[in-house]
């Protein structure tokens, strides 16, 4: 009676790779790749950390020269008024409107013109010094507009006498007439030394002044 033979397909298993064999021969490099994809995945987010960080620092460094720049330009455009407004500014200081009023200086010019012109008499009477509110707002900076109103007494021998009065008073100092009256006296025409007219005139001397009155 013959031998059964081994069968052919357990033959067939022991020559034949398992599935778990092929696995380990591509494990190694399988992990080689994920080490190469996740060496490359760091490389690429270093490069956009990097790519960001240098964007945000060239956005900043715009953004200072901007800065610097509008304040060169700021610088510039003052430079220029200065230039334009400075000549302006100290004539306006010298004729007595910028800075604080100097009423000394009123009062030995209505003297003065009293004299000079002759005037019968003359005689005044200051008020204290207010700010002033203008109708239509003006950018006066640190300044304010204050105004003195002085009210002024004349004896006149002829109506001239008042004009020359209100101009040779300009150079003690910046007013506006706000009102001005004139009458003649009973004084006869022929007389001397004696007013044959009155003026009554109310002046408001300004001045531009930093801080409050």
């Amino acid at each position: 009676m013959a031998k059964p033979t081994p069968a052919r397909g357990k033959q067939a298993d022991t020559s034949t790779p398992s599935w778990r064999d092929e696995l380990d021969l591509i494990a190694a490099p399988a992990r080689l790749c994920a080490g190469v994809l996740l060496g490359a995945a760091l490389l690429v987010g270093a490069a956009s950390w990097h790519a960001a960080q240098q964007a945000g620092e060239l956005a900043q460094a715009a953004r200072v020269r901007a800065a610097a720049s509008s304040r060169f330009q700021n610088v510039e455009s003052e430079k220029q008024d200065i230039a334009i407004y400075q000549p302006r500014f100290v004539e306006l200081q010298a004729g007595g409107l910028i800075g604080d009023e100097n009423r000394l200086a009123w009062i030995e010019a209505i003297k003065a013109i009293q004299g000079n012109r002759k005037l019968i008499s003359a005689s005044y009477e200051i008020e204290p010094q207010q700010a002033l509110v203008l109708a239509s707002p003006m950018a006066l900076g640190d300044y304010q507009l204050r105004g003195s109103r002085m009210r002024v007494e004349l004896g006149l021998v002829h109506e001239l006498d008042l004009f020359h009065f209100i101009d040779d008073l300009r150079g003690a100092g910046r007013f506006t007439v706000q009102d001005c009256k004139m009458k003649r006296t009973d004084a006869p025409a022929e007389s001397v030394g004696v007013a044959r007219l009155n003026a009554n005139c109310t002046l408001v001397f300004l001045t531009l002044a930093k801080g409050t009155p």
